[in-house]
């Protein structure tokens, strides 16, 4: 497998949900990735062991965007996901809402 030279790109390095401070990125893979050359047809992109997968992309068109947000010392992680371009752009823009949507408050 080559070695790609980008996988995530910094969206907002100041983002803000609700009354919590934290950032915002996207995660995909750049370039062209046959993933039938990977393990089980699989880009892995999280795995817990060296023996296992336990995020992956099928297609190098997949990508995720996160929100990652301090909670007062502890992390809450936001992801929308878009896979490719046969989902109904509808829905992409729900679940985009849905993910905007999303705040935490301090209850102050």
């Amino acid at each position: 497998m080559p070695f790609h030279q980008k996988t995530c790109g910094l969206i907002d390095p100041a983002a803000s949900v609700g009354d919590y401070s934290g950032f915002e990125f996207d995660h995909y893979v750049e370039g062209s990735v046959d993933c039938n050359t990977c393990n089980g047809g699989k880009f892995c992109i999280h795995s817990t062991s060296n023996i296992g997968c336990s995020r992956w992309y099928l297609t190098e068109n997949e990508r995720e965007t996160y929100r990652v947000v301090d909670l007062e010392g502890r992390r809450a992680v936001v992801a929308v996901g878009y896979i490719d371009e046969s989902i109904n752009p509808e829905l992409m823009r729900e679940a985009r809402a849905v993910f905007d949507s999303v705040v935490f408050g301090s209850g102050k």
